[in-house]
Order: C-alpha cells, then sequence, then structure tokens
C-alpha cells in the first residue's frame, strides 16, 4: 500500500525531502508520470487527498508515492509489487516511470505481473529462497523455465 496523509499532495511530496523545491518538486512527479494529473486538480499541488489518499485513485496514490521516493535521490529504489493492484493505463505509466527512474538509480522490482519487469536489465527468478533462472527477460523464457509458464499464462509468450 502507498501511505499518503491527510494533507495536500505538496505536504506528502515534501515529507520525504522537506527542504526540496517547487522545481525538485514538480520534476520528481514528471518522472512519476503524476504531474498531469495534478496540474487538472482544481488546487493543483494543493489538493488535500485525505487519509490513505482516499481521493485519489490507486494508480494516483502509486505515482505520488513514487514521486516522494524519487524526490530523497535514492541511489537504490526497492518496489515491491507496484503495479500489482493497478488497472492496465496505470499499470503503463509506473512501468514507464521505472524506465526513467532507471537512468538516474538502480532500480529492485519485485513482481509477479511480468509485463512489470519485461524490460529489465537483469531478472533474477527465485524459487524456495534459489536463484533457478537469471538473465534477460528474453532470455529467461527461451529456455521453457518456470519463468516461460508464467509469461505464457499472461500472455507475453
Amino acid at each position: 500500500d502507498s501511505v499518503l496523509f491527510d494533507a495536500t499532495i505538496r505536504e506528502n511530496l515534501l515529507w520525504s525531502v522537506e527542504s526540496a523545491n517547487d522545481a525538485e518538486m514538480m520534476r520528481a512527479c514528471q518522472l512519476a508520470y503524476a504531474d498531469d494529473f495534478i496540474r487538472e486538480l482544481p488546487q493543483g499541488y494543493d489538493t488535500v487527498v485525505g487519509d490513505r489518499g482516499v481521493r485519489c485513485s490507486g494508480g494516483q496514490r502509486q505515482r505520488l508515492a513514487l514521486a516522494r521516493a524519487i524526490l530523497r535521490k535514492p541511489e537504490l529504489l526497492i518496489l515491491d509489487e507496484a503495479t500489482s493492484a493497478l488497472d492496465s493505463q496505470s499499470e503503463l505509466f509506473i512501468q514507464q516511470a521505472i524506465e526513467e527512474i532507471a537512468r538516474e538509480a538502480t532500480i529492485l522490482v519485485v513482481a509477479h505481473r511480468l509485463s512489470t519487469i519485461a524490460k529489465a536489465d537483469c531478472i533474477y527468478v527465485l524459487e524456495n529462497g534459489r536463484i533457478v533462472e537469471r538473465g534477460t527477460f528474453d532470455q529467461v523464457t527461451a529456455d521453457g523455465g518456470s519463468l516461460f509458464e508464467a509469461a505464457r499464462l499472461q500472455g507475453l509468450a
């Protein structure tokens, strides 16, 4: 779950880095594909999102949480099932954001939805706590192993 506070979008973003300026905040939102929907809101960055972000869609909450993480300028960003509960359009936005952020940080993505990791530099398939497959998406789905079967079921192979 993405945790948002009953405060404005600006306050939720600045919670991670209070000293961030508007340009840094807006750049983080652009990278997370959140800037467009924020600008469409009547109060923009000063819109109150409600407790746990109830006034936002699931995809909007995910993108705001991602923008907040980006604002910290992490060297390593860990995303655990970042797209699992999203509709297809929101998933696409998050996937695009991951690609953008990967240019500036190392990203570790844990996912069962394989479309989220299809463009990863390296995929590790774990079974019973052991790495059983490793490589690019094409490499690990070409050998007919467990990831191939999952990709087939998800319409990706």
